[in-house]
């Protein structure tokens, strides 16, 4: 299933797989002046590369390695000998088949392994110039697109949204902050946000203080009461409530649990 929406010049291209008649779970690509930033899941690619053969594709870059955000690539490469870009610390994992938990097979499947090229600190196209942004703490080799002059910003998996509950295990919520705070630092007073989730976000420079201001907030909170001698259950009752659903179908891979052992893990206790 794709979805298009316009923001500007920018093309959103929201993808998701179907089951039972239902959206899975979706996904965002975007295309603006022959640029294609991420490409999606298998499930998805080869609607993607139908869909784009009506428009101008030059060059990919991709956010990050993950499976719901590359695996159109190989296509496009195949069919259109397009240039592949993505961060040095992604091309290795890009180049291999991950290992997937069930439910990322269910909802994104496996990519094909890419030759990538590694992104410089600009990306140019024929009007545009985009800022790369190295942004870890979602994954590794995770970047930021930003284009000063018209004030976007395409955020990957960087801003989920304002209020995050769940984290991955190898995610790790200091090193987003630290991200988030580059991010703020590098981008002009107003800008438009472009999320991997599909929302775009007029008012991103408040979307991504919002979310920094609460990180900082919940992670001290569980900071606090982890040296008040609480256990992990008092903590996650404590600040949100119980573990999500997210955990039991996700095999634990998205769980508060994992929000709170990052924040302790993570800092300088």
């Amino acid at each position: 299933m794709i979805e298009i929406q316009k923001y500007g010049e920018v093309l959103q291209i929201r993808m998701s797989r179907v089951f039972n008649g239902q959206p899975l779970y979706w996904v965002a690509a975007y295309l603006v002046d022959g640029l294609l930033i991420d490409s999606g899941c298998q499930h998805t690619a080869q609607e993607l590369v139908d869909f784009l053969a009506d428009y101008h594709v030059e060059q990919i870059v991709n956010t990050h390695y993950h499976e719901d955000h590359i695996a159109a690539n190989w296509l496009l490469h195949q069919q259109r000998q397009l240039p592949m870009y993505a961060h040095r610390d992604s091309l290795p994992l890009m180049r291999q088949v991950p290992t997937l938990y069930p439910y990322q097979e269910i909802a994104w499947g496996y990519p094909q392994p890419v030759d990538a090229q590694e992104l410089g600190p600009v990306i140019k196209t024929p009007h545009y110039t985009f800022e790369v942004l190295h942004t870890p703490g979602h994954c590794p080799g995770h970047v930021v697109l930003l284009e000063n002059e018209q004030g976007w910003c395409f955020s990957g998996d960087l801003f989920i949204s304002e209020r995050p509950k769940v984290l991955r295990p190898e995610e790790n919520v200091h090193e987003i902050m630290k991200s988030l705070r580059y991010l703020l630092s590098c981008a002009p007073d107003e800008f438009a946000l472009f999320t991997s989730m599909g929302q775009i976000l007029p008012q991103g420079r408040q979307a991504v203080t919002n979310l920094l201001s609460y990180l900082q907030s919940v992670t001290q909170q569980i900071i606090n009461l982890h040296h008040s001698g609480h256990s992990i259950d008092d903590i996650r009752h404590t600040v949100f409530g119980r573990e999500s659903r997210m955990a039991e179908l996700t095999n634990g891979q998205f769980s508060v649990n994992n929000l709170i052992n990052s924040a302790l893990t993570h800092c300088n206790l």
